[in-house]
């Protein structure tokens, strides 16, 4: 599936393979976010590729303990 279709329709991931994403693959899906619209322009877009795996789960045990902000993923809680 090309990665710009994949975007535009509703899809639900259920498996992932443990393989990395392409840089340029990565690219192009932040360059899609990028491009998206916000509320009359005054939402930034904060984006932030993670690629090991261990700062992944940290990340996600960190916002399961409730130090990472639902709202605002990139302030973390003091």
């Amino acid at each position: 599936m090309e990665v710009f279709e994949a975007v535009r329709t509703v899809l639900a991931v259920r498996a992932y393979r443990d393989t990395p994403v392409p840089p340029d693959i990565v690219r192009r899906i932040v360059e899609a976010g990028r491009l998206t619209a916000s509320s009359m322009n005054r939402q930034p877009w904060h984006f932030i590729v993670v690629e090991n795996r261990d700062t992944l789960r940290q990340l996600a045990l960190w916002r399961k303990l409730g130090h990472i902000s639902p709202r605002r993923p990139w302030r973390l809680w003091s």
